[in-house]
């Protein structure tokens, strides 16, 4: 194929990050017919069930029109009805058979033998995408709406909060963090950096409720020194993962945010969610989990050795 032509055919796909657009792809083949079972299992069972019911549609008629081409081709039906062409077709490519209307002629028969191949093939192929869609594996893991820059045990922290809304227990739980940014090389060139941030706790034997997710900045930190305006004016993005073994499943699960400069709050800390019963049930409430409150920060201890106002020595 011509270079012009083949690059005809290139177009431009849209990948998006947690819902929102993150890039445009151009210039890149529609891999969405190229690779159909990924499009398939990736697109909403809306949309699948939509398709699905297109294609059956079409199908049938497709194989209408072929029956017409014949006239008195089936038994019973009405010459040249198109309605009675339709239902023999989903009858036939449903394997039904109701007995009604049948083919009478070599041509008519030969037609439904190759619409009743396709049905099988299709039910095969539906039911396979179903089934597969349904055993996939998905942590239905709630992300806190905003991350924090607030102070955690006396020392300035970043600092997100993560859910598990199925309530089952997530084995050998771990989480990372990565901080990436735009910066400029010595030769000019605008590229996008990425550093790991050291979490205070990155494992966890067992993840059935919450888990807040905290990284340290000291000296060392890649955010030490950031302030919000330096945050915005580098197009900072926060990238959390998530994985850990399902224990229903038994399979290796993972899920993922993204939260960009303006995701992020500063002197906030979260609320407290969970409440502990006089019996020891714990009592999660999801509906305050992404609310965050003014940090107040301890006062500061006087001195031993310090008098207090009005003292005499």
């Amino acid at each position: 194929m011509p270079p012009h032509r083949r690059l005809a055919r290139l177009h431009q796909r849209r990948i998006t990050v947690d819902g929102r657009p993150f890039a445009t792809l151009k210039g890149v083949p529609a891999l969405r017919w190229q690779d159909p079972y990924h499009f398939l299992l990736s697109i909403s069972w809306g949309g699948f069930f939509g398709l699905a019911l297109a294609i059956y549609l079409i199908a049938n008629l497709i194989f209408a029109g072929l029956y017409l081409m014949e006239p008195g081709g089936v038994t019973n039906a009405r010459i040249g009805s198109f309605t009675d062409a339709f239902f023999f077709s989903v009858q036939t490519l449903g394997t039904m058979g109701y007995g009604v209307m049948a083919p009478n002629t070599v041509y008519a028969n030969s037609v439904a033998a190759a619409e009743s191949f396709t049905g099988m093939l299709g039910v095969a192929q539906i039911t396979g995408l179903i089934f597969a869609r349904f055993s996939r594996p998905k942590a239905l893991i709630l992300f806190s709406r905003n991350i924090l820059f607030t102070q955690h045990d006396g020392h300035p922290v970043l600092m997100l909060r993560a859910g598990n809304t199925r309530g089952n227990q997530i084995l050998e739980a771990e989480a990372s963090v990565s901080f990436s940014t735009m910066r400029i090389t010595e030769e000019g060139t605008m590229m996008r950096g990425f550093e790991e941030l050291k979490l205070v706790r990155a494992r966890s034997p067992l993840f059935a409720l919450s888990w807040t997710i905290v990284h340290r900045i000291d000296e060392s930190s890649p955010l030490y020194g950031q302030t919000e305006w330096t945050l915005r004016q580098s197009h900072a993005t926060f990238i959390v993962l998530l994985s850990g073994t399902d224990e229903n499943y038994s399979q290796k699960v993972y899920s993922r945010k993204t939260y960009e400069a303006g995701d992020v709050l500063w002197g906030q800390r979260f609320v407290d969610i969970i409440k502990v019963h006089d019996d020891g049930h714990r009592l999660l409430d999801f509906g305050r989990f992404h609310d965050t409150e003014p940090q107040r920060l301890p006062r500061p201890q006087p001195d031993a050795g310090a008098r207090e106002p009005g003292m005499n020595a």
